[in-house]
């Protein structure tokens, strides 16, 4: 009898502490454990794949902290499901009750036109007292927006009339309009003491908030994030800014962001420049202005086309709204990937927007070897 007793409790004590787990305000991978941080690449829908959900334009390869040794990996599950990396690390925005913090933001919210002004940016950040994370994407109108808040949003101002019902959901899912382009994500779970930095951040991109949960405990406890929820804008020159963010096991991401009153370049002016390498780009090249491979100083060059052997997939930027760039070559210092919200065109300069980067000798060798083909640079200037 004592036996059974002790093996009941320790059967109790240790479902106890994988609860504790799961439950932590972080990134997730497809098992829902905790991860210091993701990276995700939404995969165009390509008709001619073999696999059902590429031809879908529901799947997606993906790298976290603890895989990147790894390299890409094709996951299959859809990125609809709530037992997917986004749909997991998300769980908390739908299923846990008001006393958390979250913040959505969208150019392009659910069930919403585009905005034109303001920050070209997208994502989410979840926060309680202890942690939480900062999820960015380039997918519109995503993520739904949960049926619950505590904070009806865009409630004070004119910019900020939303029909607040067209805008909510029962739970996670993946709008139909994301399925036919290329998507990126990267996720990055925080301390406490690294949500007023993130706040500062947004801040500068200008975000464009399509709903808020935001409690009054935890708008003491993160001040500027609450103002970056509720709209504040820098309002004095610089209007671009560079911080670092340090993820929960000590990794160092680099955040760059710019105001619409900045009007250059994010990437060319500011990101290659200030990490000291060249970049290669992959952002949105459909419409007008978009902006040539810039060979002057550090080089910024478009990718025309990826190349997926992990998916048997090879796709052109033209199939592609991901934003992201990689250093051309590496060495110690220069294994960069950024991922963020704003492309290289004419009419981004006038947006806010930001990228997140991280240098990774590993996480650089997947991005790198992806890129298949690049704009080259105008013949005055060195060739690629």
């Amino acid at each position: 009898m004592l036996m059974r007793t002790c093996v009941v409790f320790f059967v109790f004590i240790v479902s106890k502490l994988l609860i504790g787990v799961n439950t932590q305000l972080q990134c997730k991978d497809e098992r829902n454990l905790p991860v210091d941080w993701f990276v995700m690449y939404k995969l165009p829908k390509i008709s001619q794949s073999s696999n059902d959900l590429i031809r879908k334009g529901l799947a997606y390869v993906y790298m976290t902290s603890n895989t990147i040794i790894d390299g890409w990996k094709l996951s299959k599950k859809s990125i609809g499901l709530e037992s997917s990396i986004p749909g997991r690390t998300l769980e908390p925005l739908y299923h846990q009750n008001n006393s958390i913090l979250w913040t959505l933001y969208n150019d392009h919210a659910p069930n919403k036109t585009a905005t034109v002004k303001y920050g070209h940016s997208k994502g989410v950040v979840i926060a309680d007292t202890h942690q939480g994370f900062w999820l960015i994407h380039s997918v519109p109108r995503y993520p739904p927006a949960p049926d619950h808040s505590t904070d009806p949003p865009l409630r004070a101002r004119k910019e900020r009339s939303v029909d607040v019902k067209s805008l909510s959901d029962a739970g996670y899912s993946y709008p139909k309009t994301g399925q036919l382009y290329g998507q990126s994500f990267l996720c990055i779970s925080v301390d406490k003491d690294q949500f007023d930095l993130i706040g500062m951040q947004l801040m500068y991109n200008e975000i464009i908030t399509y709903k808020n949960n935001l409690p009054e405990d935890l708008t003491q406890q993160y001040p500027v994030l609450t103002k970056a929820a509720n709209r504040i804008r820098i309002k004095n020159a610089p209007y671009n800014h560079k911080t670092s963010i340090q993820s929960l096991s000590g990794t160092e991401f680099i955040s760059f962001a710019k105001s619409d009153k900045w009007e250059k370049d994010l990437y060319d002016e500011f990101v290659a420049p200030q990490l000291g390498a060249d970049l290669l780009a992959e952002t949105w090249v459909h419409g007008p202005g978009i902006l040539p491979s810039d060979c002057s100083g550090t080089k910024v060059m478009n990718i025309k086309s990826i190349n997926f052997p992990e998916a048997n997939v090879m796709f052109t930027s033209l199939q592609d709204h991901s934003k992201w760039a990689v250093s051309n070559s590496a060495n110690k210092n220069h294994n960069w990937v950024c991922i963020g919200d704003i492309n290289r065109a004419s009419s981004q300069l006038e947006r806010g927007g930001g990228t997140v980067c991280l240098n990774s000798q590993n996480l650089w060798t997947s991005y790198r070897h992806i890129v298949n083909d690049v704009e080259a640079c105008p013949k005055k200037w060195s060739r690629f």
